[in-house]
């Protein structure tokens, strides 16, 4: 092959090439000018409720701490942790041995005080009725009463004591109020019990209830008998509720107010529940304008969120917004759009700031 030929060769092939190059630069111009097809929607103040959100853990509406009136060393807990128990199952004895003897010697006393009284009654109406008959003195009388008295007296102060013995042997031996759950075991066999202090816990079950801590700022939206949602985030559930008490102060609640929900599950959600899960307390008061929009026309570029409007020349526009709650895949927006702008929801192809439109 001569160079002449080669050189023909070449240049035809720049040539394709420029051609190519031409051609397909005039064909990206003529797509950026082309309008892009949209679908738009107008900017809405609707009416939308305010929603509140509270946390707070779920607890059991019936909850008692169990402990006891005497001191003593525990005999034996008969129970533990997370098991069910009847009314009046015995959960914990207390050693009662000197309790018993101390009833035993009070029975003893009882008993020569009935005697005592018993005799001192008899003499008693023996000299009231020779009194009566002239037979017997006024001091006579009055020492005959006075022995009946005493006596009378003597039966009381035994009485008294062995109610106070009973009452010793009824706290020694701590049995259950209600049907429920053991929640917690405090002490153990062999400990020392003191009044006051809690051997174990029991809890109702099925029945539960939320203290949600209220923010000052909206403790006076909240009021009694209103509606709420519960999210069990550990259960995936959502579970109804209603206020029924609002603490009305904070002063020993860190400043934040408190407000009880009783919950209301379904009967399946009822073996899901669990005293200590996290609960989101959701309430919706009121009504207040905003504006809603679709999730899917957002346009999220790192921490910023906008979306594309219609702009007076007819193009895409790309408003940055500040966007607030989400519920049911609409977003509110708080700031960067105005009541009556349009907004793309949907186009063909791609789209761009500033690109020109075809409104369908």
């Amino acid at each position: 092959m001569n160079s002449k030929t080669i050189l023909l060769i070449a240049i035809t092939a720049t040539l394709a090439w420029g051609f190519q190059s031409c051609g397909s630069e005039s064909n990206a111009k003529e797509n950026q000018k082309a309008d892009v097809t949209v679908s738009v929607q107008t900017v809405k103040m609707v009416n939308q409720p305010e929603l509140l959100n509270f946390s707070g853990k779920i607890e059991a509406e019936t909850h008692s701490n169990l402990s006891t009136r005497i001191m003593g060393q525990i005999a034996r807990i008969y129970v533990e942790p997370g098991q069910k128990v009847s009314k009046d199952q015995l959960l914990v004895q207390i050693k009662d041995q000197d309790i018993k003897a101390k009833k035993a010697q009070v029975k003893a006393n009882m008993i020569k005080a009935e005697a005592a009284f018993e005799n001192a009654q008899k003499d008693y109406k023996r000299f009231k009725v020779l009194f009566e008959q002239k037979s017997a003195s006024q001091k006579e009388m009055d020492d005959m009463t006075t022995h009946y008295n005493m006596a009378k007296a003597e039966l009381e102060a035994v009485k008294q004591m062995e109610a106070e013995v009973n009452e010793m042997l009824r706290y020694s031996a701590i049995k259950a109020p209600y049907n429920g759950i053991i929640a917690r075991k405090y002490m153990n066999d062999g400990d020392l019990a003191s009044p006051g202090m809690p051997l174990v816990a029991i809890e109702k079950p099925g029945e539960y209830k939320v203290m949600a801590r209220i923010p000052e700022t909206e403790i006076a939206k909240i009021q009694k008998n209103d509606p709420v949602k519960v999210k069990i985030a550990a259960q995936n559930e959502i579970v109804n509720g209603k206020i029924t008490e609002v603490n009305p102060s904070a002063l020993y609640t860190g400043n934040q107010f408190e407000a009880k929900v009783v919950l209301q599950p379904t009967d399946d959600q009822k073996a899901k529940l669990f005293s200590g899960m996290y609960a989101q307390v959701s309430l919706e008061k009121g009504g207040m304008p905003g504006i809603l929009i679709p999730n899917d026309v957002l346009v999220r570029k790192g921490q910023l969120t906008g979306v594309y409007t219609v702009s007076q020349m007819g193009t895409a526009m790309l408003r940055w917004v500040r966007v607030g709650k989400t519920k049911d895949n609409m977003t509110e927006i708080l700031s960067g759009l105005s009541d009556g702008e349009q907004y793309i929801v949907s186009y063909q192809g791609k789209i761009w700031d500033g690109a020109k439109l075809s409104i369908k």
